[in-house]
C-alpha cells in the first residue's frame, strides 16, 4: 500500500487550519496542523512533510519570516494562503521561495488542485544538482548590524523586514534578480546580466538614502554592497563557487552606502551602462591569494 503524502497546515486560526486539514485528509493526505512558526519548527525535528500550506498573516511570527527560515534550512515546497490584498506580500513570498499562493478565503478544490500541481511538478522536475554556470552575484549586509541588534533588536529586525518587503524584493522583479540566501543582516542575489546586477545595486543604494524605513531613532540603516562575476555551482536551491565567494569578499571592502565591483565585473559593463565608477585600486581580499582591482560607485556620482 502506498504511503500517504504528509502535508503540514500552518495557521493561527484553529477553525481555518482544521477545515483545510479535514479536506486534505478526505482526499488521501496525511496532515499535521500547526498553530504557528514555533510549533512548525518543533514538528520539523521529527518528520519532514511533502509540502507546507502556510498562512502569511499570523501574530506570533509572520509567514514571510517562516518562508525565509524554510528555504534556508529545508527543501520543502510552500503554498501561501493570505487574506492580504497586498501585491507586495505575494511578490515577497514568491521571491523568498514560495511555490504558489492562494487568497483567503479560498475554494478547497482549487487548493487541492494547486497542491497536486506543485507535488507533480517537483516529482517530474529534472535534477538540478551541481549545475555550473557563469553569473553575477551581489552580496550586501547591514553596516553595524551587531550594534543595532544590541541597542534594539525588535525594531532593527522589523526595519530590515520592511526594507526587504518594500525596497529589495520589488526591485528584484524589475532587474530579474534571484534572492537565494538570507544572511540575517543581508543577502546573496544572482543575476544573469552583470549590467542588471550593477544597475540594481545603484538603484538600491540610491533608494536607501531617502527611504523612511532606513531611519531609526538609534541610527540609519546603511548597506555595504559588492558585486562580482564568476562560476556559480547550483546545488538544489543554494549557490556556491567562485562567483559567490568573490562577491562576499568584494562587499567586505565596500564603503557604506556604495557599490563595489570586481575588476572582471567592471570590464563586462564598460560602455554598456551610464553608471560611473572610481578606480578603487588593488585590494587584498580575505582568503584571495592575488590582490584584485576593485571599482566603486558612490552616491555623489563622482566619475571614474
Amino acid at each position: 500500500m502506498t504511503k500517504s503524502q504528509l502535508i503540514f497546515v500552518v495557521d493561527d486560526e484553529a477553525d481555518a487550519r482544521e477545515l483545510v486539514g479535514d479536506y486534505l485528509r478526505m482526499h488521501g493526505f496525511e496532515v499535521e496542523l500547526c498553530s504557528g512558526g514555533r510549533e512548525l519548527r518543533e514538528k520539523l525535528h521529527g518528520e519532514k512533510p511533502e509540502l507546507i500550506v502556510l498562512d502569511l498573516n499570523m501574530p506570533e511570527e509572520d509567514g514571510l519570516s517562516i518562508i525565509r527560515f524554510l528555504k534556508e534550512h529545508y527543501r520543502i515546497p510552500v503554498i501561501m494562503l493570505t487574506a492580504s490584498a497586498s501585491t507586495i506580500d505575494r511578490v515577497v513570498g514568491l521571491e523568498l521561495g514560495a511555490d504558489d499562493y492562494l487568497a483567503k478565503p479560498c475554494e478547497m478544490r482549487e487548493l487541492l488542485a494547486r497542491i497536486r500541481s506543485v507535488l507533480r511538478r517537483l516529482k517530474f522536475a529534472p535534477s538540478r544538482t551541481a549545475e555550473r554556470h557563469l553569473a553575477a552575484i551581489a552580496s550586501f549586509d547591514l553596516v553595524g548590524f551587531s550594534r543595532f541588534i544590541q541597542e534594539h533588536e525588535t525594531a532593527t529586525l522589523a526595519a530590515v523586514d520592511a526594507i526587504f518587503s518594500e525596497i529589495v524584493t520589488p526591485s528584484l522583479v524589475q532587474y530579474r534578480g534571484v534572492l537565494f540566501k538570507m544572511l540575517g543582516d543581508g543577502a546573496l542575489i544572482e543575476f544573469a546580466s552583470v549590467v542588471e546586477a550593477i544597475e540594481w545595486g545603484v538603484a538600491l543604494q540610491t533608494t536607501m538614502i531617502s527611504h523612511s524605513r532606513t531611519e531609526l531613532p538609534f541610527g540609519k540603516i546603511v548597506f555595504r554592497l559588492g558585486i562580482a562575476v564568476g562560476d556559480v555551482v547550483l546545488n538544489h536551491n543554494d549557490r556556491a563557487g567562485e562567483g559567490v565567494t568573490l562577491a562576499v569578499r568584494v562587499q567586505e571592502v565596500a564603503s557604506p552606502g556604495s557599490v563595489c565591483v570586481s575588476d572582471q565585473a567592471f570590464q563586462f559593463v564598460r560602455g554598456k551602462t551610464s553608471v560611473r565608477f572610481n578606480d578603487g585600486g588593488e585590494r587584498q581580499l580575505k582568503n584571495i591569494v592575488t590582490p584584485m582591482r576593485v571599482w566603486n560607485w558612490a552616491p555623489d556620482g563622482a566619475g571614474a
